[in-house]
């Protein structure tokens, strides 16, 4: 363990064994911070945040604080709960629950690049990777694998699937199913099929998804309709995973397809 003398450890901290923290980093009590993590000068780690094994927290990032939220109950006790190897650089937040003895919680082998913002309530899963300065408003549930262009924001209570990417600047106040392109205001605009290569779809699957992306947003059949055809057959996992979001309750709708844009 190398802590530098500037920084402020709570004695009721649980930090794991090879853990590095650097000048001026505030660790407050009841926090855990898991084996070979490096918390660099400036961060502060909020008590009730709990931090997995092998992550990096940059400069100045402040994980576990009060949520943005008016009429919030400081004395909740609630936190964040940050998986393993994840990577949260320079400047990113975190905020705790607003709701007694839940955590917002950040999963496996995320990335997150310098600004990026994690709203109260949030649920992220694996393997994403936000660019600089992407915003998450509360209670958003965020799937695996996506790729999130910077300055991307998200409206609370968005859901948004699997293997999504999202161009930079673009704004959503509706849901992205998985496997979808999302770009501008609400608006998706094809299949991530390059993605979907990469994660080893094969080329049959990624047909599926296309074909069945089309059926929603390109024929006139109603989304329902839509669903109805695809109860009664054997699906793919992709296409599985593709319909059941799209079965699974929303507060906030689907985003529309671009009419400016082909698609993919």
């Amino acid at each position: 363990m190398s802590i530098h003398p500037t920084a402020l450890i709570d004695p009721g901290a649980d930090l794991g064994t090879g853990v590095k923290v650097g000048p001026f980093a505030i660790i407050e009590s009841g926090v855990r911070i898991g084996d070979d993590c490096v918390i660099e000068g400036a961060a502060q780690i909020r008590s009730g945040a709990k931090i997995g094994k092998g992550s990096f927290v940059g400069a100045g990032a402040i994980l576990g604080s009060n949520p943005q939220f008016r009429g919030f109950d400081e004395s909740i006790r609630s936190g964040i709960l940050v998986g393993e190897r994840n990577v949260l650089r320079e400047y990113v937040t975190i905020h705790r629950s607003i709701h007694e003895a839940t955590d917002t919680i950040l999963g496996d082998d995320n990335y997150l690049m310098a600004g990026s913002h994690i709203g109260h309530d949030c649920i992220v899963g694996n393997a994403n990777t936000f660019a600089n300065n992407v915003l998450l408003g509360g209670h958003v549930l965020f799937g695996n694998h996506c790729f999130v262009g910077g300055g991307s924001a998200f409206h609370q209570f968005v859901r948004v699937g699997d293997y999504v990417m999202c161009q930079g600047h673009s704004g959503f106040t509706q849901d992205l199913p998985p496997f979808v392109i999302g770009a501008d205001i609400n608006t998706v605009v094809g299949i991530n099929a390059v993605g979907m290569k990469r994660a080893g779809y094969t080329v049959e699957e990624r047909r599926e998804v296309k074909k069945a992306f089309q059926a929603v947003y390109l024929s006139p059949e109603t989304l329902q309709s839509v669903l109805g055809a695809a109860s009664g057959r054997e699906n793919s996992a992709a296409l599985e995973l593709f319909y059941r979001f799209l079965r699974e309750p929303s507060k906030k709708g689907l985003c529309v397809r671009s009419s400016r844009r082909p698609s993919e």
